[in-house]
């Protein structure tokens, strides 16, 4: 598997479509349907599902030979489970990614700081 499951929250299991209902079986059994998406070239342009799902550099869809599918499921703190599932139902390949920024501190001209709200209880607010 490539990329680290401990701090991914998206994995992406490349599957051929004659494996892909078991693949979805299990990840439904495992409690992931709903965070579970599929990208297929069946169904139109796998650049443009890629895009739309901010994956475009995940994987090439030119390195896709026709009639695979990708299964994209969303599982921070997870992944491991997924992509263990994934690879049990004959996943070809299996990417743990992180879609999380980094954090970056406002130090440059011009860059705002971060904003932190305040928080006051209802009671400390009573007494002013």
């Amino acid at each position: 598997m490539e990329g680290g499951p401990a701090l991914a929250d998206t994995v992406l299991g490349v599957f051929e479509r004659r494996r892909l209902s078991d693949a979805l079986i299990a990840l439904h059994r495992a409690g992931f349907g709903p965070h579970t998406r599929v990208l297929d070239s069946a169904r139109g342009d796998l650049a443009g599902q890629l895009r739309r799902s901010a994956l475009q550099n995940a994987i090439d869809p030119a390195s896709l030979e026709a009639g695979l599918a990708i299964v994209v499921v969303s599982a921070p703190g997870r992944a491991a489970l997924v992509a263990d599932t994934l690879l049990g139902q004959g996943a070809r390949s299996v990417q743990a990614l992180t879609r999380r920024p980094i954090p970056r501190s406002a130090t440059a001209p011009g860059d705002r700081p971060d904003i932190a709200p305040e928080v006051g209880s209802p009671q400390t607010e009573a007494r002013s």
